[in-house]
């Protein structure tokens, strides 16, 4: 493994492949641990790192969180040196893993070495440490207190670079150090050891009186902002300059010097853009990489899609960099992308860098090898910064590169231009909104007021936080003062005019992006030609994210070809690469891919396309639904089946294999599902499609676009007067406010759509009768649970499958448990043995949970473990069933409690957290906490305990959950719910300690 401290944090397994850390807090966290490695760190250090001085009251519990989540980032190889030690934590770090070590080790040996006039070894000794050295430390993570540590490094980096210049000075290796010199001087102004390395090198370089005008300027500067002379090596190192002593030891001059004699230095570098904002961390870490030592010219690569401002960033790089590359600065545009310009030659634009640094142009050759081989030589004893803007192919740049290790390079593309061997890659994406703001702001010259910034944050929005758009809004703004921007956000925001108002002079994104879409159209290559007609395609469907296997329908062709050209699209920054193999347009390339299919030359062939890939799309999402719920009657007639022409897939293996599709194409389905009056899909199949996802988003525990959706389904079915459709969508709101913990509510709906009888079939109405029996008895009201049972099993047909028989016997046992816990276990066993001999796996967890938890209530925790256990394993194939694993979980937590292995209970709790979390299910929440309480408690945290048992309550409190009155007696006045938006209900049953639970799943069939 490696880590690494000295630049933005960054972590790599033992093959170099990167280890993301996404979420701040656990950044924040493994920098705190990172900065103390090997050494027990308290708990309150690290919550002041995470929180400052005054943490949150649930930060403990927020703590084991994020260390649950970087134990799971990391991974098993690594979590596992990550260890709770007494009352903080310990990290541990092998021998050369972490760089701000391995800068430490070899810092230390160039200072002994300087100390022992060993020169050599001290020179190469610091080059090892400033390696190391990859920007400001831990510059992409935020701590909420400055660390002493981050201090430190800087203090121990500016003494290895002055002892790598004094190694230098002795060598006469004196290239190159007088801009670095000067670069640093103007950072640390006070630094006299830095003015007197700089004054030597100047004056052994030819440039006595530039050495003697730097000593009159520190000069002034100490005795005006000190009161104090220069000291004595500063005041021995102006002795040697005047008596000529440093000049024993002189060099040839340094390059510039001679370039001054016969050329003028090239200043091409264009001005920088006015206003410019944001873009620090990257401008840090390309600055870092141009200025960095190295045996070769440094070369940064700047990508990004069009108008994000690749070129506005290179030139404000530049421009900061000017003294650093005291023999000039090359500018180049090489026209990938400008509209009615082709892309430079390779022989045109060396012709032009060549007469850049002063060669006679009738000295240049034709031949782009020789005239390659001339810019080599011209710049080889240089320090030249080239500018090379809007390259078109790594061809093209090639031959444009300079040897020498004085330059740097530093190109902008759409291009990844992956195989040049680039020492930084640089990807924009577009700006921070607080930044697209500030620039609409200071471009248009304009303050807003409190009423108009709303506004102007969706005008930022609009211009998808592009600065091409944004600069040319606000031009739009500065130049129209009675135009408001309440008035341009809803120009913007009018139907397929949004790349009108984008338009202005010079400034245009729909022409910035036609350039890429024209050049893929007009290619003699067969892919360009595919990704150009995807590019259109996809503006007709017009989904949040696309896979080759839809554009394959899209387009008639097979999957291989579209994916080919999904990544020509995202290769020219068309499209961006969200996840492997799923893509995704800015919205301003989405609107510009509209404009595309509505001007399609063909547009029947290309409306009958797009039909054909939605017929298909939700087929094989109804498919994916019977394989969740296995011949379930509300899906029967649900979902076209394949029509000819659109892709062709095999049938899903296993429940397992469709639940993985339907997590690939979650995103989509939900949003086609979601769309205002069914959208492409029209209100009918709208509403289908919702019933068709209830199972998946069921089972996944996405709870907040669950109840989206099923409140979009009852009020469109209603709407229509599809009675039928809407007692469907009412049941699936049952399950939705079951699960939420609204049982009081569930049953209500149930009752309704039993209500609306003559839309029910008889097995239909059996399993309706099935639910409203389990809610009863969840609620206490066991008679007329009983009651509902018998009724349900009275419709129970003689042929009836062995799918719906574990669902009854799933019933019984739960109606039974009041009355006769081992009637309930045989009940749960025998749905068990059912669902198991079909493979119906969500029916064996339910049936798995019940037994476990009847178990508990029988004072049996063994064979509960095991039980859980057994449904914990069909959950690690990829199955899943939300209702069932919390309830899984909490019973595992509670049972290795009451087995004496409190421990083990609480990281139960945490993981159960961090997915109730990750699914915003606050429900879920409040049973966690409250087990988690109980897990602190018998390890003897009494504080911790109720101080988890508050958050249950304000996370429970208003709905039915059994274990409110217990949570209430541990915490002990009732506090006032905060953000409710369900009335408190009072509980109706007793108390099941200690095998109660929330709750049994019932389905909606």
């Amino acid at each position: 493994m490696r880590f690494g401290v000295l630049g933005p944090l960054t972590v790599e397994d033992a093959a170099g492949a990167p280890r993301p850390i996404a979420q701040p807090k656990s950044r924040a966290l493994l920098a705190a641990l990172l900065l103390q490695a090997d050494q027990i760190v308290s708990f309150g250090t690290v919550m002041s790192a995470l929180w400052g001085e005054r943490p949150p009251a649930s930060a403990v519990a927020s703590l084991h969180n994020h260390m649950a989540r970087l134990r799971k980032d990391l991974g098993p190889d690594v979590g596992a040196r990550l260890r709770t030690v007494g009352q903080g934590f310990r990290l541990s770090v092998a021998d050369g893993e972490l760089d701000c070590e391995v800068f430490a080790r070899h810092g230390s040996r160039a200072l002994e070495a300087l100390r022992s006039e060993e020169w050599s070894q001290a020179e190469q000794e610091a080059e090892a440490a400033l390696r190391m050295w990859r920007g400001e430390p831990l510059a992409d993570t935020v701590l909420a207190v400055e660390h002493p540590q981050i201090a430190y490094f800087e203090a121990q980096r500016l003494r290895v670079l002055e002892c790598r210049f004094e190694a230098c000075l002795r060598l006469g290796r004196l290239d190159g150090l007088s801009a670095e010199l000067d670069l640093l001087v103007g950072q640390y102004p006070l630094r006299e050891t830095l003015h007197r390395q700089l004054m030597l090198v100047l004056d052994r370089t030819g440039r006595r009186a530039e050495a003697l005008a730097r000593f009159h300027s520190l000069r002034r500067l100490l005795v005006d902002e000190l009161g104090v002379e220069p000291g004595p090596a500063v005041q021995q190192a102006l002795e040697a300059i005047l008596s000529g002593r440093n000049r024993a030891d002189t060099i040839r001059p340094e390059p510039a010097a001679a370039l001054h004699a016969s050329a003028p230095r090239p200043a091409q570098l264009p001005s920088a853009p006015a206003h410019f904002v944001g873009r620090s961390e990257e401008a840090g870490e390309i600055r870092s990489t141009l200025l960095q030592a190295r045996s070769h010219p440094a070369l940064v690569v700047i990508t990004g899609m069009a108008g994000v401002g690749k070129t506005g960033l290179a030139l404000h790089i530049a421009q900061e960099l000017r003294t650093a590359f005291p023999d000039g600065q090359l500018y180049l545009n090489l026209h990938a992308a400008t509209p009615g310009a082709s892309p430079l030659e390779p022989a045109q634009a060396l012709s032009l860098l060549l007469q850049g640094m002063g060669v006679d142009p009738r000295t240049v050759s034709a031949d782009a090898a020789a005239s390659s081989a001339l810019l080599r030589s011209t710049l080889a004893d240089r320090r030249v910064l080239l500018v090379l803007d809007d390259v078109s192919s790594a061809n093209q740049l090639r031959p444009l590169l300079p040897a020498g290790a004085g330059c740097a390079v530093l190109v902008t593309s759409r291009l990844p231009l992956a195989t040049l061997g680039a020492d930084r890659h640089v990807r924009l994406e577009p700006l921070s909104p607080g930044m697209s703001t500030l620039l609409l702001e200071k471009a248009s010259g304009r303050r807003w007021t409190a009423e108009e910034s709303a506004g102007a944050a969706h005008v930022a929005d609009l211009c998808g936080r592009l600065p091409l758009a944004l600069r040319i809004s606000a031009a739009r703004l500065a130049t129209r003062r009675t135009l408001t921007v309440e008035a341009l956000a809803e120009r913007l925001t009018a139907h397929g005019a949004r790349l009108d108002h984008l338009e202005l002079d010079d400034l245009s994104v729909r022409r910035s992006l036609s350039v890429s879409q024209e050049a893929l159209a007009t290619s003699d290559q067969a892919r360009d030609r595919d990704a150009a007609l995807a590019l259109t395609r996809l503006g007709g469907l017009d989904l949040p994210e696309y896979s080759p296997g839809l554009l394959a329908g899209l387009m008639d062709v097979d999957e291989l070809r579209a994916d080919l050209a999904l990544e020509r699209l995202a290769e020219v920054a068309l499209l961006d690469e969200t996840r492997a193999y799923r893509y995704s347009p800015h919205d301003l390339v989405r609107e510009f891919a509209r404009e595309l299919a509505a001007g399609h030359t063909d547009l029947v062939r290309h409306h009958e396309r797009e039909e054909a890939t939605l017929h298909w799309y939700v087929s094989r999402a109804t498919a994916c639904a019977r394989h969740l719920r296995h011949r379930s009657p509300a899906l029967r007639d649900l979902g076209p089946a394949a029509e000819p022409g659109a892709p062709d897939h095999p049938p899903f293996r296993d429940t397992a294999a469709a639940a993985a599709w339907a997590d690939q194409e979650a995103e989509n389905l939900i949003f086609l599902a979601g769309r205002p009056d069914g959208g492409r899909l029209g209100p009918q199949r709208s509403i289908e499609l919702i019933q068709i996802l209830s199972p998946y988003l069921h089972d996944r525990g996405l709870v907040q676009e669950r109840r989206a959706l099923t409140h979009r389904a009852v009020a469109a079915a209603r709407q229509s007067g599809n009675r039928k459709a809407e007692s469907a969508a009412i049941r699936a709101l049952a399950v939705t406010q079951y699960s939420d913990g609204y049982v009081n509510e569930a049953l209500l709906l149930i009752d309704e759509s039993l209500a609306m009888d003559a839309q029910h079939s008889p097995t239909t109405r059996m399993l309706a009768l099935g639910n409203r029996a389990a809610l009863l008895k969840e609620l206490g009201r066991h008679a007329e649970a009983r009651a509902a049972l018998r009724e349900a099993l009275a419709l129970r047909p003689e042929d009836l499958d062995d799918f719906h028989q574990a669902l009854l016997l799933g019933h019984q046992g739960y109606v039974s448990e009041p009355t006769d816990l081992r009637l309930a276990v045989s009940y749960h066993l025998q749905s068990l043995e059912l669902a198991a001999r079909i493979g119906a796996e969500v029916i064996c967890l339910v049936a798995l949970s019940n037994t476990g938890h009847c178990h508990l209530a029988l004072q049996e925790p063994e064979a509960a473990l095991s039980r859980f256990a057994a449904a914990l394993a069909i959950t690690a194939t990829g199955v899943m069933h939300w209702n069932a694993e919390r309830e899984i979980r909490v019973g595992k937590a509670r049972a290795l409690r009451l087995l004496g292995r409190p421990g083990e209970a609480r990281r139960e709790c945490e993981t159960l957290l961090g997915l109730a979390s990750k699914r915003g299910d606050t429900y879920t929440r409040g049973l966690a906490e409250h087990e988690y309480g109980h897990a602190l408690r018998a390890c003897g945290d009494e504080r911790a305990a109720r101080e988890h048992w508050r958050i249950a309550l304000r996370a429970l409190d208003g709905t039915d959950a059994l274990v409110l009155p217990e949570l209430h007696h541990l915490v002990g006045p009732r506090p006032t719910p905060e953000g409710s938006h369900h009335p408190a209900t009072e509980h109706r049953g007793p108390y099941e300690a200690p095998g109660a639970r929330d709750h049994r799943d019932f389905e909606a069939v």
